[in-house]
């Protein structure tokens, strides 16, 4: 497996689950369905060019730029132009400018959350036809192959929009030596985890500066707050009404435990080591909170005589686990036939064969369930243990919010929350402000 960096700039913002519909009447619905299922080109007999717009760099575009090639081989008709366009955000600002500029590409990566405002203006391709086409389409087995929570983050009103390219879940990595040394179990809950992170903190001169810290987050868990929020039992936001539920109780818990752990000093932001898994890598600190996408990197950097393993979220009222990562979407306003060659490359790229390669690869997991059968995951799989966690958890698993304008919501709690970590508001006033502000944010967004 190539590994090319020591840290991985981890895409965590926090990104929901909230179901968006079209608007359209049935009727109407029914009719363009049926329409566009008779238009299918379900064979691409011409030469033809699509872009597919990604922010994958590294290993992970090597990744995509193998299994691009194989595809091309295997089908001389359709040249596939991947384009990186740099980091998530500035793919996504591109999409936006591509789309009033309306020279919107074939495909691209996107999270779902970015995804629903171009449902909502009829720029998306419905996959369904495609799926279900008898020539090119997918199989039963094949559909069932696609765990539930992956395929669900791309359906809106029914339809299929997206379908999932990279997955990853948030984890709980941690120092075997130091848990081992001090006698301290893997933490499964909250309070084992705040008693466990206050244990092994080492302030050896009680200067308040701990040399090794129980804890580190991510720079953006303020954003990222969802998963300690629907442990409590809660969410960040309706995904009927789009309401915002920031200054609810459960907010109030999961704001709370968290900064408890920051004023006794047993856990801390990664700051200037950009990541949480550096400080973990270096032996300054015990635990992280990361995503599984790490892992290269984590193997890659570590210092040697450190052993790091990884664990499920440890849990409140319930386990939730978060998963996150992006989905590939095609845009209607290119040719079907460009469309059908579209849908054939998606297709291939993450059917069973080449998602386990893709995983074996990177720092992520397979989206279909048969690949953890396929020999290139399965030798992965038995190697590296650590890597059977996301698979476990995933009954427990949950995305993202996918409201239009939830990420500006969200982008508004974390200033508030970032103020509260920093002792520079209580959490009362800060949530209501939150509230306020993210409100108004979400409607300005929506209103573009």
């Amino acid at each position: 497996m190539k590994k090319k960096f020591l840290a991985v700039a981890l895409c965590c913002t926090m990104l929901a689950t909230t179901l968006v519909g079209c608007g359209s009447e049935k009727a109407k619905d029914d009719s363009k369905e049926s329409t566009k299922i008779e238009m299918l080109a379900t064979k691409v007999d011409k030469p033809t060019e699509i872009t597919f717009w990604h922010a994958m760099s590294g290993v992970n575009e090597e990744a995509i730029q193998k299994i691009t090639d194989d595809f091309m081989k295997q089908n001389p008709n359709v040249k596939v132009k991947l384009v990186n366009q740099g980091g998530y955000l500035d793919l996504f600002d591109k999409l936006m400018a591509a789309a009033k500029a309306k020279q919107l590409p074939t495909m691209t990566q996107i999270y779902s959350n970015r995804l629903s405002w171009y449902v909502s203006k009829d720029l998306v391709t419905d996959l369904n036809p495609y799926m279900n086409d008898k020539e090119t389409g997918m199989t039963a087995d094949e559909k069932k192959d696609i765990p539930k929570i992956f395929l669900d983050d791309g359906i809106w009103d029914g339809k299929q929009y997206a379908l999932p390219l990279n997955k990853s879940q948030m984890v709980l990595y941690y120092n075997e030596g130091m848990l081992k040394e001090k006698g301290i179990e893997v933490p499964k809950t909250w309070e084992e985890w705040k008693k466990a992170s206050k244990e092994l903190t080492v302030d050896k001169n009680n200067d308040g500066d701990p040399e090794v810290y129980g804890t580190v987050f991510a720079n953006n868990l303020s954003t990222d707050i969802a998963p300690w929020v629907v442990q409590s039992g809660g969410s960040t936001m309706d995904e009927k009404t789009n309401e915002l539920h920031f200054n609810s109780e459960p907010m109030k818990e999961a704001v709370g435990f968290l900064d408890s752990m920051f004023k006794e000093k047993s856990a801390r932001f990664a700051g200037d080591d950009q990541n949480p898994n550096v400080p973990l890598q270096d032996g300054r600190a015990a635990m992280c909170i990361a995503s599984t996408s790490a892992l290269p990197y984590i193997e890659e950097g570590t210092a040697d005589g450190i052993e790091i393993n990884a664990a499920p979220l440890p849990g409140n009222k319930n386990d939730a686990q978060l998963y996150y990562g992006t989905n590939i979407a095609l845009f209607n306003t290119a040719s079907d036939l460009e469309q059908q060659a579209a849908w054939e490359y998606l297709h291939f790229l993450t059917n069973s064969k080449n998602t386990a390669y893709f995983a074996a690869e990177t720092g992520y997991i397979p989206v279909r369930t048969s690949a953890k059968d396929d020999p290139v995951f399965k030798k992965v799989l038995d190697e590296k243990p650590i890597k059977k966690l996301s698979f476990d958890s995933l009954d427990k698993g949950f995305q993202g919010t996918r409201n239009i304008g939830g990420i500006n919501a969200l982008d508004e709690l974390g200033k508030q929350i970032d103020l509260v970590f920093h002792g520079e508001k209580n959490i009362d006033q800060a949530l209501d402000d939150a509230q306020k502000n993210g409100t108004k944010a979400m409607e300005d967004a929506r209103n573009n």
